[in-house]
Protein backbone atom coordinates (compact mmCIF):
# COMPACT_ATOMS: atom_id res chain seq x y z
CA UNK A 1 0.00 0.00 0.00
CA UNK A 2 1.06 3.29 -0.99
CA UNK A 3 2.11 6.29 2.02
CA UNK A 4 1.20 9.76 0.64
CA UNK A 5 3.59 12.98 1.66
CA UNK A 6 1.12 15.04 3.77
CA UNK A 7 2.23 18.51 4.28
CA UNK A 8 0.14 20.19 6.96
CA UNK A 9 0.99 24.13 5.09
CA UNK A 10 3.43 26.42 5.99
CA UNK A 11 6.69 26.60 4.87
CA UNK A 12 9.52 29.10 6.25
CA UNK A 13 9.40 33.07 5.60
CA UNK A 14 12.20 32.36 3.38
CA UNK A 15 10.68 30.13 1.11
CA UNK A 16 7.84 32.42 0.34
CA UNK A 17 8.51 33.86 -2.66
CA UNK A 18 5.23 33.14 -4.56
CA UNK A 19 2.75 31.52 -4.74
CA UNK A 20 3.63 29.36 -7.39
CA UNK A 21 7.20 29.02 -5.74
CA UNK A 22 5.46 27.27 -2.29
CA UNK A 23 3.45 25.13 -4.29
CA UNK A 24 6.68 24.01 -6.58
CA UNK A 25 8.57 23.44 -3.03
CA UNK A 26 6.09 20.64 -2.02
CA UNK A 27 5.78 19.60 -5.26
CA UNK A 28 9.41 19.08 -5.25
CA UNK A 29 9.31 17.80 -2.00
CA UNK A 30 7.19 15.01 -1.68
CA UNK A 31 8.40 12.51 -2.94
CA UNK A 32 6.20 12.27 -5.78
CA UNK A 33 3.22 11.20 -3.50
CA UNK A 34 1.34 14.12 -2.14
CA UNK A 35 -2.22 13.92 -0.56
CA UNK A 36 -2.20 17.31 -2.03
CA UNK A 37 -0.59 20.87 -2.60
CA UNK A 38 -1.07 23.00 0.20
CA UNK A 39 0.18 27.16 0.28
CA UNK A 40 -1.01 28.88 3.53
CA UNK A 41 -0.72 32.46 3.54
CA UNK A 42 0.07 33.16 6.90
CA UNK A 43 3.62 31.16 8.03
CA UNK A 44 1.93 31.92 11.61
CA UNK A 45 -1.72 30.33 10.75
CA UNK A 46 -4.20 32.72 12.24
CA UNK A 47 -1.70 35.79 13.39
CA UNK A 48 -2.15 38.29 10.68
CA UNK A 49 -6.03 37.49 10.64
CA UNK A 50 -6.56 38.06 14.54
CA UNK A 51 -4.89 41.59 13.74
CA UNK A 52 -6.88 42.23 11.30
CA UNK A 53 -9.83 42.02 13.74
CA UNK A 54 -9.08 45.56 14.69
CA UNK A 55 -9.70 47.39 11.20
CA UNK A 56 -13.50 46.66 12.36
CA UNK A 57 -13.21 48.97 15.09
CA UNK A 58 -17.11 49.86 14.96
CA UNK A 59 -17.76 46.42 16.21
CA UNK A 60 -14.42 45.16 18.18
CA UNK A 61 -12.69 46.65 21.17
CA UNK A 62 -9.78 45.40 22.45
CA UNK A 63 -10.40 44.24 26.32
CA UNK A 64 -6.97 42.69 26.77
CA UNK A 65 -4.27 43.99 25.07
CA UNK A 66 -1.63 41.83 23.77
CA UNK A 67 1.39 41.86 21.21
CA UNK A 68 1.50 38.33 20.60
CA UNK A 69 5.34 38.04 21.86
CA UNK A 70 4.24 34.19 23.28
CA UNK A 71 1.14 32.33 23.88
CA UNK A 72 0.54 34.66 27.34
CA UNK A 73 0.43 37.88 25.32
CA UNK A 74 -2.50 37.36 22.60
CA UNK A 75 -5.20 39.96 22.97
CA UNK A 76 -8.67 39.49 23.12
CA UNK A 77 -11.32 41.15 21.88
CA UNK A 78 -14.88 41.78 22.99
CA UNK A 79 -17.96 43.38 21.19
CA UNK A 80 -18.88 47.62 21.38
CA UNK A 81 -21.90 48.00 23.23
CA UNK A 82 -24.66 47.61 21.17
CA UNK A 83 -22.90 46.45 18.26
CA UNK A 84 -24.00 43.69 15.84
CA UNK A 85 -21.40 40.98 15.07
CA UNK A 86 -22.20 39.97 11.06
CA UNK A 87 -20.39 37.32 9.13
CA UNK A 88 -18.37 39.94 7.09
CA UNK A 89 -16.64 40.88 10.60
CA UNK A 90 -15.16 37.77 11.00
CA UNK A 91 -14.74 36.53 7.41
CA UNK A 92 -11.00 35.37 6.24
CA UNK A 93 -11.84 37.59 3.36
CA UNK A 94 -9.87 35.26 1.13
CA UNK A 95 -11.86 34.69 -1.93
CA UNK A 96 -9.62 37.10 -4.26
CA UNK A 97 -6.44 35.46 -2.77
CA UNK A 98 -7.60 32.10 -3.33
CA UNK A 99 -8.44 32.81 -6.85
CA UNK A 100 -4.34 33.89 -7.34
CA UNK A 101 -3.41 30.35 -5.49
CA UNK A 102 -5.08 28.45 -7.77
CA UNK A 103 -4.02 30.80 -11.03
CA UNK A 104 -0.47 29.36 -9.96
CA UNK A 105 -1.49 25.79 -8.80
CA UNK A 106 -3.70 25.51 -12.41
CA UNK A 107 -0.52 26.73 -13.99
CA UNK A 108 2.22 24.22 -11.68
CA UNK A 109 -0.35 21.57 -13.36
CA UNK A 110 -0.18 22.22 -16.56
CA UNK A 111 3.82 21.64 -16.17
CA UNK A 112 3.63 18.55 -14.49
CA UNK A 113 1.35 16.02 -15.69
CA UNK A 114 2.27 13.78 -12.52
CA UNK A 115 0.30 16.13 -10.56
CA UNK A 116 -2.73 16.11 -12.64
CA UNK A 117 -4.97 14.00 -9.79
CA UNK A 118 -3.41 16.06 -7.65
CA UNK A 119 -5.94 18.66 -5.50
CA UNK A 120 -4.81 22.25 -4.32
CA UNK A 121 -5.40 22.27 -0.02
CA UNK A 122 -6.41 25.44 1.26
CA UNK A 123 -6.63 25.98 5.36
CA UNK A 124 -9.91 26.03 6.87
CA UNK A 125 -9.29 26.83 10.59
CA UNK A 126 -12.39 25.72 12.49
CA UNK A 127 -14.55 28.59 13.37
CA UNK A 128 -14.56 27.50 17.00
CA UNK A 129 -10.87 27.92 17.13
CA UNK A 130 -11.34 31.53 15.15
CA UNK A 131 -13.97 32.53 17.88
CA UNK A 132 -11.70 31.29 21.07
CA UNK A 133 -8.77 33.04 19.40
CA UNK A 134 -10.38 36.70 18.75
CA UNK A 135 -12.54 36.75 22.08
CA UNK A 136 -10.68 34.93 24.76
CA UNK A 137 -7.01 35.58 23.22
CA UNK A 138 -4.60 34.49 26.12
CA UNK A 139 -6.88 33.15 28.55
CA UNK A 140 -7.52 30.66 25.73
CA UNK A 141 -3.82 30.14 24.52
CA UNK A 142 -2.79 29.96 28.30
CA UNK A 143 -5.32 27.03 30.06
CA UNK A 144 -7.18 25.37 27.29
CA UNK A 145 -9.88 25.21 28.20
CA UNK A 146 -9.70 25.66 32.25
CA UNK A 147 -6.64 27.55 34.15
CA UNK A 148 -6.63 30.99 33.45
CA UNK A 149 -9.54 30.88 30.88
CA UNK A 150 -11.85 30.00 34.09
CA UNK A 151 -10.97 32.75 35.48
CA UNK A 152 -11.76 34.89 32.46
CA UNK A 153 -14.76 32.92 31.69
CA UNK A 154 -16.83 35.85 30.09
CA UNK A 155 -14.63 35.95 27.30
CA UNK A 156 -15.12 31.74 26.82
CA UNK A 157 -19.00 32.53 26.98
CA UNK A 158 -18.31 35.67 24.57
CA UNK A 159 -16.56 33.30 21.57
CA UNK A 160 -19.22 30.50 22.15
CA UNK A 161 -22.53 32.97 21.57
CA UNK A 162 -20.60 34.37 18.82
CA UNK A 163 -19.35 31.00 16.93
CA UNK A 164 -22.47 30.58 14.90
CA UNK A 165 -21.46 33.82 13.39
CA UNK A 166 -18.01 32.40 12.75
CA UNK A 167 -19.80 29.48 11.22
CA UNK A 168 -21.72 30.84 8.84
CA UNK A 169 -18.82 33.22 7.59
CA UNK A 170 -16.20 30.15 6.72
CA UNK A 171 -19.72 27.81 5.24
CA UNK A 172 -19.59 31.46 2.93
CA UNK A 173 -16.60 31.19 1.62
CA UNK A 174 -16.38 27.74 1.52
CA UNK A 175 -19.34 27.24 -0.51
CA UNK A 176 -18.28 30.30 -2.91
CA UNK A 177 -14.70 28.72 -3.58
CA UNK A 178 -16.37 25.18 -3.83
CA UNK A 179 -18.43 26.64 -6.01
CA UNK A 180 -16.01 27.57 -8.55
CA UNK A 181 -12.94 25.43 -7.83
CA UNK A 182 -14.80 22.42 -6.69
CA UNK A 183 -12.75 19.47 -8.24
CA UNK A 184 -9.54 20.98 -7.58
CA UNK A 185 -9.38 21.76 -3.92
CA UNK A 186 -9.51 20.34 -0.68
CA UNK A 187 -10.01 21.48 2.96
CA UNK A 188 -7.79 20.76 5.54
CA UNK A 189 -10.29 21.72 8.62
CA UNK A 190 -7.68 23.21 11.82
CA UNK A 191 -8.05 22.58 15.13
CA UNK A 192 -5.51 22.72 17.61
CA UNK A 193 -8.34 23.72 20.34
CA UNK A 194 -10.58 20.47 19.92
CA UNK A 195 -7.30 18.57 20.46
CA UNK A 196 -6.04 20.50 23.57
CA UNK A 197 -9.47 20.71 24.98
CA UNK A 198 -9.35 17.10 24.94
CA UNK A 199 -5.71 17.00 26.44
CA UNK A 200 -6.57 19.27 29.35
CA UNK A 201 -9.96 17.64 30.13
CA UNK A 202 -8.18 14.09 30.42
CA UNK A 203 -5.41 15.52 32.83
CA UNK A 204 -8.59 17.19 35.18
CA UNK A 205 -10.64 13.82 34.50
CA UNK A 206 -13.55 15.61 32.41
CA UNK A 207 -13.27 13.60 29.20
CA UNK A 208 -16.28 12.41 29.50
CA UNK A 209 -17.59 15.65 29.53
CA UNK A 210 -15.31 17.69 27.16
CA UNK A 211 -15.39 15.09 24.19
CA UNK A 212 -19.40 15.08 22.88
CA UNK A 213 -19.48 18.73 22.80
CA UNK A 214 -16.18 18.91 21.03
CA UNK A 215 -16.75 16.49 18.41
CA UNK A 216 -20.22 17.59 17.95
CA UNK A 217 -19.40 21.06 16.44
CA UNK A 218 -16.58 19.92 14.48
CA UNK A 219 -18.70 16.69 12.83
CA UNK A 220 -21.15 19.55 12.54
CA UNK A 221 -18.67 21.69 10.54
CA UNK A 222 -17.43 18.64 8.58
CA UNK A 223 -21.05 17.71 7.82
CA UNK A 224 -22.44 21.24 6.73
CA UNK A 225 -18.85 21.43 4.08
CA UNK A 226 -20.44 17.72 3.19
CA UNK A 227 -23.40 18.90 2.36
CA UNK A 228 -22.00 22.06 -0.12
CA UNK A 229 -19.73 19.61 -2.20
CA UNK A 230 -16.24 20.48 -0.27
CA UNK A 231 -13.82 18.23 0.49
CA UNK A 232 -12.04 17.62 3.54
CA UNK A 233 -9.03 16.58 5.70
CA UNK A 234 -8.54 16.72 9.52
CA UNK A 235 -5.41 18.46 10.96
CA UNK A 236 -5.70 18.01 14.54
CA UNK A 237 -3.01 20.12 16.59
CA UNK A 238 -1.15 20.59 19.76
CA UNK A 239 -0.13 24.24 19.22
CA UNK A 240 2.95 25.29 16.94
CA UNK A 241 3.10 29.01 17.72
CA UNK A 242 7.25 29.66 17.82
CA UNK A 243 7.62 25.98 17.13
CA UNK A 244 6.36 25.47 20.89
CA UNK A 245 3.05 23.20 21.97
CA UNK A 246 0.62 24.61 24.59
CA UNK A 247 0.37 20.77 26.11
CA UNK A 248 2.08 17.87 25.95
CA UNK A 249 0.19 14.78 25.26
CA UNK A 250 1.20 11.86 27.54
CA UNK A 251 -0.56 9.57 25.10
CA UNK A 252 -2.75 9.60 21.65
CA UNK A 253 -5.33 8.91 24.28
CA UNK A 254 -7.20 12.33 23.82
CA UNK A 255 -7.05 12.53 20.01
CA UNK A 256 -8.59 8.60 19.98
CA UNK A 257 -11.36 9.79 22.52
CA UNK A 258 -12.57 13.06 19.90
CA UNK A 259 -12.39 11.34 16.95
CA UNK A 260 -14.38 8.11 18.40
CA UNK A 261 -17.19 10.61 19.41
CA UNK A 262 -16.73 12.53 16.27
CA UNK A 263 -17.56 9.12 14.12
CA UNK A 264 -20.42 8.49 15.53
CA UNK A 265 -21.75 12.23 14.91
CA UNK A 266 -20.83 11.73 11.19
CA UNK A 267 -22.07 8.32 10.89
CA UNK A 268 -25.55 9.70 12.25
CA UNK A 269 -24.91 12.77 9.51
CA UNK A 270 -24.48 10.59 7.03
CA UNK A 271 -21.42 12.36 6.44
CA UNK A 272 -18.27 10.39 5.17
CA UNK A 273 -15.22 9.99 7.56
CA UNK A 274 -12.32 12.33 6.01
CA UNK A 275 -8.63 11.21 5.83
CA UNK A 276 -7.15 13.03 9.62
CA UNK A 277 -3.96 13.96 10.76
CA UNK A 278 -2.94 13.17 14.14
CA UNK A 279 -0.21 14.95 15.30
CA UNK A 280 2.78 12.49 17.52
CA UNK A 281 5.40 14.90 17.39
CA UNK A 282 4.73 18.71 19.37
CA UNK A 283 6.37 21.70 19.26
CA UNK A 284 10.09 21.16 18.85
CA UNK A 285 9.90 17.72 20.53
CA UNK A 286 9.91 14.56 17.85
CA UNK A 287 7.79 11.91 18.49
CA UNK A 288 8.06 9.77 21.17
CA UNK A 289 9.58 6.14 21.19
CA UNK A 290 7.26 4.72 23.71
CA UNK A 291 4.63 2.05 22.74
CA UNK A 292 2.53 2.99 25.63
CA UNK A 293 2.06 6.50 23.94
CA UNK A 294 0.55 5.06 20.51
CA UNK A 295 -0.98 2.11 22.49
CA UNK A 296 -4.73 3.79 22.08
CA UNK A 297 -5.07 3.70 18.37
CA UNK A 298 -5.91 0.15 19.38
CA UNK A 299 -9.33 1.72 20.00
CA UNK A 300 -9.84 4.11 17.30
CA UNK A 301 -12.58 3.37 15.22
CA UNK A 302 -11.17 1.88 11.74
CA UNK A 303 -13.15 3.58 9.61
CA UNK A 304 -10.81 7.10 9.39
CA UNK A 305 -7.68 7.14 7.12
CA UNK A 306 -5.10 7.84 8.76
CA UNK A 307 -1.92 10.85 8.62
CA UNK A 308 0.85 9.61 10.71
CA UNK A 309 2.35 13.12 12.39
CA UNK A 310 5.84 11.47 13.06
CA UNK A 311 8.25 12.73 10.82
CA UNK A 312 10.31 15.69 12.18
CA UNK A 313 13.85 16.81 11.26
CA UNK A 314 15.58 14.60 13.82
CA UNK A 315 17.47 11.40 12.79
CA UNK A 316 15.27 9.45 10.41
CA UNK A 317 15.39 6.29 12.42
CA UNK A 318 13.56 7.48 15.17
CA UNK A 319 11.08 9.02 12.82
CA UNK A 320 10.97 5.69 11.10
CA UNK A 321 10.21 3.83 14.52
CA UNK A 322 7.65 6.20 15.25
CA UNK A 323 5.69 5.84 12.38
CA UNK A 324 6.00 1.96 12.94
CA UNK A 325 4.97 2.46 16.60
CA UNK A 326 2.09 4.44 15.14
CA UNK A 327 0.72 1.66 13.11
CA UNK A 328 1.51 -1.44 15.00
CA UNK A 329 -0.67 0.50 17.33
CA UNK A 330 -3.46 1.42 14.49
CA UNK A 331 -2.96 -2.31 13.05
CA UNK A 332 -3.23 -0.78 9.62
CA UNK A 333 -1.02 1.13 7.32
CA UNK A 334 -0.96 5.30 7.77
CA UNK A 335 -2.53 6.87 4.19
CA UNK A 336 -0.07 9.31 4.75
CA UNK A 337 3.16 10.40 6.91
CA UNK A 338 3.32 14.08 7.86
CA UNK A 339 5.28 16.14 10.56
CA UNK A 340 3.60 17.39 13.34
CA UNK A 341 2.83 20.53 12.05
CA UNK A 342 3.32 23.17 9.08
CA UNK A 343 6.69 24.44 8.19
CA UNK A 344 6.70 28.07 9.00
CA UNK A 345 8.54 27.82 12.52
CA UNK A 346 11.38 25.90 10.52
CA UNK A 347 14.66 27.05 9.44
CA UNK A 348 14.57 26.05 5.53
CA UNK A 349 17.48 23.46 6.41
CA UNK A 350 14.66 22.05 9.10
CA UNK A 351 12.07 21.95 6.40
CA UNK A 352 14.10 20.10 3.80
CA UNK A 353 15.06 17.52 6.33
CA UNK A 354 11.66 16.60 7.65
CA UNK A 355 10.65 16.88 3.87
CA UNK A 356 13.46 14.15 3.01
CA UNK A 357 12.18 11.93 5.81
CA UNK A 358 9.10 11.92 4.72
CA UNK A 359 9.46 10.93 1.59
CA UNK A 360 11.47 8.03 2.63
CA UNK A 361 8.60 6.65 5.13
CA UNK A 362 6.24 7.02 2.24
CA UNK A 363 8.24 4.21 0.29
CA UNK A 364 9.26 1.86 3.46
CA UNK A 365 7.34 -1.16 3.87
CA UNK A 366 4.26 -1.05 5.54
CA UNK A 367 2.19 -3.10 8.31
CA UNK A 368 1.23 -6.45 7.12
Amino acid sequence: MTRYAHFVGSVPKELMTGDGAVLRWFADNSGGHPTGLPCDLDPEWIIEYLLGRAEHDDVFEIVRAGEYADYSDFPSYGLRPGAKLEPRHVSMDRFDRIESVVAAFDALRADRPELAQTKLQLSQPNPLDLAMFVFAGAAVSAGFPLGQALRRSNLIVAALRALPVFTEAALEEIAAVNDRYGDRVIWQVESPFALLGMVKAEQLSAKWAAAPLLARQLAGLLGRMHNVGANSVVHLCYGDYQHKSLLGPRSLAPAVTLLNHTAQHLRMQGTPLPAVHIPCAFGSEPAPQDPAFYAPLRRLSPEWSLIAGVASSTPDADSARALHLFEEAAGRTAYGVATACGLGRCSVAEAEQAAATMTRLTTEASVG
